[in-house]
């Protein structure tokens, strides 16, 4: 810890040379930037994409430390944009975050940005209106040193990211609406016949008892992946040049492992901050909206492939560095999905709540029993909650020290066996059904944080160039923050609340602002705080690294701290894109400050939801039932129907019930809800007799091995209970049946089968007790 007065006096006098040399050198660099909507081709077929300056990515901002950088960003789209400069330390009015630091910028008009650069890196900028990141709204940012410390051969900026071909919106509407098809797309579905392939048929039932979700490491399905807006391309460069890449992870979701054939890379810098060089084997995991700066040699007699691979290999992009034959980079093996933390036990699997079943119960987490970083789980005989785990391996036990380099795959008398790390997956009679799951694989590799094959990000190395702690005497105002969803409704949230005024984050300037962040998720999760540097907590004491980014890894704990000196209000976010759009956000606020009068009479605006209609029927040859909804984020109205027409009366044509109901969403088991209820029948004497109808109030919850639960109670003192399943045995092929018993008309049920076409039809055949056999389609929309 530095003393106050000492670190107080160092600070005043930095700031003094640094006005007074900013007043002496620095220069304005003046750029014009134009958002534009434009036809682009990624893939083969053209689509609409958003550019700037006719791009993407938009073009490389370089600045030396010290400049004032001016950018007149000009919205040329038909929709309010922004430009948020991620990573730069700026005044709250130029962050650009709509409803925030600014009102956004309307159509057609022009918004000069100014501010001094007051550090130097990589960073980069993109926009943070609606979902234009995802559709190429997005560049990178160079701010060379006033002293170098390096003096590369050259220097080469690669801005990673991801494509759809896909409108977002509709790629958001699909991802709320719940479907197998996303996973079918990108061919990482899980099935209980991929289970028994990967021999995890245990860890799958009890997977489901827990009522856990699958293992989910990217939730949209990529058409492309790019460098600097390229699937493939090169950099000149002769044998023994050192080259620095300023790697940027410029994707709307995706992490990617990093690779270069021509040997180990050399960190240098995190998020644009120094750090001492490590020297890294293993693939680099970039997360989303990190920066690193690796150096790298080029050997002599090749072009060497630096590969970014997906995390969920899906797919990949590629930069040749040098001349001559290509040189691959090895090929990432695929990730076991399959193999889960085994955290079953019976007292959890009949927990109340979600949290619970994860071990990680809130009112633990108010104790805090996760408080310390690392790995948060429990195994048989082996208490794990608050371990720093960054040497063990939680799969395979592996004790760190031992030298596995040479193990891999072995092969003995010809035949090829299991090594460090690495699923042997041969292949089986059954694999066409397997065409799109996880586990059509021949090889698979597990992620966890001490592998060689398939690590998570390699902070425990970052080490700070300089002391990073703060004033031993400052206040300390310590939050803490649990990372929740729900994958089936794909609502993401901070202590299971989404983004809204009541949940604001409250500082004071001048204090030392301590962030817990406990995930109780099975995803990772890059989160970014705007405005500020943090330290991470990684073991390395006084020389903690600086980022503006940091991953939280899948059932971990991951503490931060920073100096509030950065007077505003700032946004904090998952910087997954449609986390962040689905709830995962907070706006943190110092106490003392008071936004501009535009800016603050918008500011209700910030914390805005989109509405979405969703529609699933089955048009059968016995019956037609369905639901359409209208819910955002926790709010939910539903209009469910069944009618039948088959073993039915003869002096009537359909029996029908109905009910229209307003759903409060609590947690991923319970919702609540409320409304009215009625049935009748069609054709006869009546054309439509409403024969009773019923008020209702009642609870959705979901039972272990993910039995889905309803009960409601009518004004009369009647009562339903309704149970019902799904299970996926391929990727395409599920069954369903459901058990109901009401106090009026007694027990009945469904049970059937449907296959995916795509994401809007199924074939879909059932017998129903009241209305015998049927087959025809179901609908989704």
């Amino acid at each position: 810890m530095k003393t106050a007065l000492t670190s107080r006096v160092r600070t005043l006098l930095s700031l003094l040379l640094l006005q007074s040399a900013t007043q002496l050198i620095a220069k304005e660099q003046v750029y014009n930037l134009t958002i534009a909507e434009q036809e682009v081709n990624f893939t083969g077929k053209p689509r609409p994409g958003m550019t700037i300056n006719g791009s993407i990515p938009g073009p490389v901002l370089r600045f030396t430390e010290g400049d004032v950088a001016v950018m007149n960003v000009t919205n040329g789209l038909k929709e309010p944009s922004s430009i948020h400069w991620h990573g730069l330390l700026v005044p709250p009015s130029q962050d650009g975050v709509p409803h925030i630091s600014f009102p956004p910028i309307p159509p057609g008009e022009t918004f000069t940005y100014r501010f001094p650069l007051r550090q130097s890196g990589t960073y980069w900028y993109h926009s943070h209106s609606s979902l234009q990141e995802q559709s190429g709204v997005y560049g990178s940012i160079v701010v060379q040193p006033r002293k170098k410390r390096y003096y590369p051969s050259k220097e080469s900026v690669l801005l990673l990211s991801d494509w759809t071909d896909s409108d977002p919106h509709k790629v958001m509407r699909l991802l709320r609406r719940g479907s197998e098809a996303m996973g079918v797309q990108k061919k990482t579905s899980q099935s209980l016949l991929g289970a028994i392939k990967t021999d995890k048929l245990g860890e799958f039932w009890k997977r489901e008892a827990m009522r856990m979700p699958p293992m989910d490491i990217a939730d949209v399905a990529y058409d492309a992946f790019l460098i600097n807006g390229r699937r493939t391309s090169e950099i000149a460069a002769k044998p023994g040049d050192t080259i620095r890449l300023r790697i940027i992870n410029g994707s709307a979701t995706t992490y990617f492992h990093l690779q270069y054939a021509g040997g180990p890379v050399k960190i240098i810098s995190a998020d644009g901050q120094d750090v001492e060089p490590v020297n890294l084997k293993t693939p680099l995991l970039i997360g989303v909206a990190e920066t690193y700066d690796v150096l790298v040699k080029v050997p002599a007699n090749g072009s060497y492939e630096f590969r970014a691979t997906a995390q969920d290999g899906s797919g990949h992009a590629s930069v040749w560095i040098g001349s001559g034959e290509r040189k691959p980079a090895p090929d990432m093996p695929q990730p076991y999905v399959y193999d889960t933390m085994d955290m079953f036990g019976w007292k959890k699997m009949f927990a109340l709540t979600p949290e619970g079943t994860m071990g990680m119960p809130t009112r633990r987490v108010r104790q805090g029993a996760f408080d310390q970083p690392g790995m948060n789980m429990e195994m048989p005989g082996m208490k794990m909650s608050g371990m720093d785990h960054s040497g063990m391996d939680m799969i395979g036990m592996k004790v760190e020290g031992m030298d596995h380099s040479g193990m891999g795959n072995m092969t003995i008398g010809g035949m090829k066996m299991e090594g460090e790390g690495i699923k042997l997956n041969p292949p089986k009679w059954y694999d066409f059904l397997l065409r799109e799951d996880a586990a059509r694989f021949p090889e698979l590799a597990s992620d966890n944080m001490s592998s060689t094959l398939r690590p998570f990000p390699p902070y425990k190395k970052l080490r700070a160039l300089k002391d990073t702690s703060f004033d031993s005497d400052q206040p300390v105002r310590e939050v803490r923050l649990t990372l929740d969803g729900d994958m089936s409704r794909y609502v993401w949230m901070f202590n299971n609340e989404v983004l809204k005024p009541e949940n604001d984050i409250l500082i004071n300037e001048g204090e030392v602002v301590r962030f817990v962040f406990i995930n109780r998720t099975m995803m990772h999760h890059p989160l970014h705080l705007h405005g500020h540097f943090f330290r991470v907590i990684n073991g390395q004491g006084d020389r903690a690294p600086l980022k503006h980014t940091v991953n939280v890894a899948p059932m971990t704990t991951t503490v931060i701290e920073f100096d509030a000196n950065e007077v505003g209000d700032w946004f904090f976010h998952c910087h997954l894109l449609y986390h962040m759009k689905a709830g995962m956000a907070r706006v943190v606020r110092y106490n003392s400050f008071t936004n501009d009068p535009e800016t603050e009479a918008i500011s209700h605006r910030r914390y805005d939801q989109n509405w979405y209609p969703f529609l699933i029927t089955d048009v059968l040859s016995n019956m037609n039932q369905g639901a359409i909804r209208y819910e955002n984020l926790k709010n939910i109205f539903t209009l469910s129907w069944e009618a039948g027409w088959n073993d039915i009366p003869d002096d009537v044509d359909a029996l029908w019930e109905a009910d229209l109901t307003y759903n409060r969403y609590l947690n991923r088991f319970t919702t609540l809800f409320a409304g009215v209820y009625g049935e009748g029948s069609m054709g006869g004497e009546d054309d439509f007799e409403l024969e009773s109808e019923r008020a209702i109030a009642g609870i959705r919850y979901t039972l272990p091995f993910n039995i889905h639960s309803s009960a409601w109670i009518d004004h009369e003192g009647e009562a339903r209970i309704t149970l019902e399943r799904e299970l996926m045995l391929t990727p395409r092929l599920g069954i369903f049946g459901e058990a109901e018993f009401d106090t009026q008309e007694y027990w009945s049920g469904q049970a059937g089968a449907s296959y995916l076409i795509n994401e809007n039809f199924s074939a879909t055949g059932l017998w129903d007790s009241n209305y015998g056999w049927g087959a025809g389609v179901t609908i989704k929309f």
